[in-house]
């Protein structure tokens, strides 16, 4: 696990997205992207540091639920899937993953859901500047945010 993922990191934001980054290289490759498509992965790749998920379509689904419910972008974010970038992506995934991801949304979605619910403030989508040189951990206790494994790691941190 990345020390982003740990529900405890004393990674700040700024560390955790650029942890995100070097495990996920091919992302900064390509941001030869549209201004539009920029703008909403810097948002989204944000939401996986501060919910702790990694790359897997199981930590993606959860990444859009929380957007959608956890953060103040709401459904405005489906905009952003809608891009011709994040069409892209979506070509070239396979079959079996895609089938395998649907079959665990039936526990990630309410899991998430409730999780999204129980949170103290919803994230800000697009405007977390001041959090950036903030530890995770606290902003995490901040919004009441559970990151996605956390059963895996509660005595982790780093």
């Amino acid at each position: 696990m990345h020390a982003f993922e740990y529900q405890h990191s004393r990674q700040t934001l700024a560390d955790g997205v650029a942890e995100y980054y070097r495990s996920n290289p091919e992302l900064v490759k390509g941001r030869g992207m549209s201004a539009a498509a920029q703008k909403f992965f810097r948002c989204h790749d944000a939401v996986h540091v501060v919910y702790g998920c990694g790359n897997t379509l199981n930590d993606e689904a959860i990444v859009k639920i929380s957007s959608f419910f956890g953060t103040t972008g709401g459904f405005k974010v489906l905009r952003g899937y809608q891009l011709h970038e994040s069409l892209q992506i979506y070509k070239k995934l396979r079959p079996g993953e895609v089938l395998v991801a649907i079959f665990y949304s039936i526990f990630l979605i309410p899991r998430t859901l409730l999780r999204c619910a129980r949170q103290r403030k919803q994230w800000p989508w697009n405007n977390f500047e001041e959090y950036l040189q903030l530890p995770l951990h606290e902003i995490r206790e901040e919004f009441g945010i559970l990151v996605a494994h956390v059963e895996a790691n509660e005595t982790g941190g780093v």
